[in-house]
């Protein structure tokens, strides 16, 4: 068995539970997530099982996107709601949508942003997060993180009299929504957490297309999990090509394979590469076993081994 579970994680649970919950619910050894959610987020968060554990370095450059909420007038040390909080007694008076979509435009673009001091970061291979509970200094450095959108979807105030907005967030890897929402809240003048985060995709997979762990252990004892467990070729947009049982064995032994460039099967939300290298999933008898190195040489492409997924 190897793919990737496209799973909507429940709010509680951390990621790594999830992992585990997944092994146990497909009696598998390995899997794995390439991206931590919080505890208390949700959405989207692919499982890789199986040989696909291997593809984890393929999700670094898929953009990500979060819908978050933002209460203003609170400080948080984790800055989220569920850290300790405290009201700022400063007045949010100057807090409206107005203001918000103009200081959200400068969180577009490459940014610096220095990380929490509550997240998964190392420091001397000791995470920052535990570093922090031990009531260390964590001097995290700013870093250049990608956000391609950053917008304000809705504003409203809440029971207790603050104001609160809904943004959504279109970035790279390495970005913290409640980092941004913190830095919201300074450039505003009344500080702000996040109180909520959707992760609502992640590449190609959508929040409203996740299965939850109850879903997928229903499937399981069903025997209906195929629609659950993605090939790597449909997540990452690389080309296919059917081997035959010669080149299998070539492969397996470490030989380049010339090829004809039309074996060559994009998916639909691929790209054809014309030029450079690129990587081509490579099948036997329908089944994924390794992801090669292609490389375009005259009128054809030469393969040369690269990561093995398992055997068919």
């Amino acid at each position: 068995m190897k793919g990737i579970i496209n799973l909507y994680k429940e709010k509680g649970l951390t990621s790594h539970s999830c992992v585990a919950a997944v092994r146990r619910i497909l009696k598998i050894k390995k899997a794995g997530h390439p991206g931590t959610l919080d505890p208390q987020a949700t959405g989207v968060l692919p499982i890789m099982v199986g040989g696909a554990t291997r593809c984890s370095d393929f999700f670094l450059e898929m953009r990500k996107t979060y819908s978050a909420e933002a209460t203003f007038g609170l400080v948080s040390d984790t800055q989220d709601i569920w850290g300790n909080v405290e009201r700022t007694e400063l007045s949010t008076a100057g807090v409206s949508e107005n203001s918000i979509k103009e200081a959200l435009k400068r969180f577009q673009g490459e940014v610096l942003q220095v990380p929490p001091a509550f997240s998964a970061l190392k420091k001397d291979g000791v995470p920052y997060y535990k570093l922090a509970r031990r009531g260390e200094t964590v001097d995290a450095e700013a870093r250049p993180v990608n956000i391609y959108s950053c917008e304000l979807r809705s504003f409203s105030v809440n029971r207790e009299g603050l104001p609160t907005a809904k943004i959504e967030v279109c970035c790279g890897r390495g970005t913290y929504i409640r980092t941004i929402i913190n830095d919201l809240g300074l450039m505003l003048g009344c500080g702000a957490v996040m109180s909520e985060l959707e992760r609502t995709s992640y590449g190609v997979f959508k929040s409203e297309n996740g299965v939850t762990l109850s879903k997928l252990r229903e499937a399981a004892e069903n025997g209906s999990l195929e629609g659950f467990i993605c090939p790597v070729k449909s997540v990452f947009g690389f080309p296919s090509m059917e081997v035959t049982s010669p080149e299998y064995k070539k492969y397996l032994e470490g030989k380049a394979l010339p090829i004809g460039t039309e074996r060559l099967i994009f998916p639909e939300n691929g790209e054809k590469t014309e030029d450079g290298t690129f990587s081509v999933v490579l099948l036997l008898d329908r089944e994924e076993f390794a992801i090669a190195k292609a490389k375009r040489e005259n009128d054809g492409i030469v393969l040369s081994p690269g990561r093995y997924l398992g055997g068919v």
